[in-house]
């Protein structure tokens, strides 16, 4: 039996706070201190329905090792999803553009963290928040875009079928579209149109990473591309990586241990 030599890890669970509302999340910190005891720090959003984990423990895996090459990182879940305050039906992307702002603030002030070597990281629906957030903060040096979705791209859903009603708090109900086992907000597509994700992505040029499966289905190459020309046009230093045949979560093991090489590789060079 192969033995783990992964450097271990130090992990930590997380509460903050936003307008009274709990985020929860993990940190994940090299095990061996560093000189000046601060570490370049990576955050990670996840995507649409996601968790902090995401999907095949993701997110997990990418943290890990990116603290085992020296590189803290926090993961967490947005307001409404996994185990932070709040319920799903009520989530906006706005909402969630908002805690991502919070956690970077938060951040940006934790003893163990060095404020200028920050990354940032976004897997689908956390890809377009990830761009939002660089367009809104200076203290970013580093961008990954992993599968990263339009809004255009998520309002191609609005006409899908399936309705469920729900509780309006008054005792009565209101219809609103199911997605899965989830109902959404009624606002849901009207609130993410507001946003403009692949303008923001110029705004603050800093050095990006894009990673798409070709067999994406749910945010086809053609929409992370969106990204790349733009930044292309705006001028900031970017790279595309293709994995070849690989879905929207990477859910194959040699897709996945390409994508976490080629990620932790990055942030280990632009950090």
């Amino acid at each position: 039996m192969s033995r783990d030599t992964t450097p271990p890890v130090k992990q930590q669970p997380i509460e903050v706070d936003r307008d009274g509302m709990t985020i929860r999340g993990m940190t994940y910190r090299p095990a061996v201190d560093s000189r000046t005891g601060r570490y370049p720090a990576v955050l990670l959003l996840h995507g649409f329905t996601g968790t902090r984990i995401e999907n095949g423990f993701m997110f997990v895996r990418l943290a890990r090792a990116l603290a085992s090459r020296g590189i803290a990182a926090v993961t967490f879940d947005f307001l409404h999803s996994g185990e932070s305050d709040g319920s799903f039906e009520q989530m906006l992307v706005t909402g969630e553009l908002a805690d991502a702002l919070r956690m970077t603030e938060w951040l940006q002030h934790q003893a163990f963290v060095d404020r200028s070597r920050m990354g940032l990281l976004g897997f689908s629906l956390g890809g377009l928040l990830a761009s939002c957030v660089s367009a809104r903060v200076d203290g970013c040096k580093s961008l990954v875009l992993m599968a990263p979705t339009t809004e255009k791209n998520i309002a191609r859903h609005a006409n899908r079928e399936g309705r469920c009603s729900m509780p309006d708090g008054a005792g009565g109900t209101y219809e609103s579209l199911m997605f899965g086992t989830h109902c959404l907000h009624p606002a849901f597509f009207d609130d993410v149109l507001t946003l403009d994700s692949v303008g923001d992505c110029v705004k603050h040029p800093r050095p990006t990473l894009v990673v798409q499966g070709t067999g994406d289905v749910a945010v086809p190459p053609a929409v992370s591309a969106e990204f790349v020309e733009a930044m292309k046009r705006g001028g900031v230093p970017c790279e595309l990586h293709l994995i070849e045949e690989a879905d929207h979560a990477f859910m194959r093991p040699h897709w996945r241990s390409e994508l976490i090489t080629k990620v932790t590789q990055w942030f280990e060079k632009t950090l």
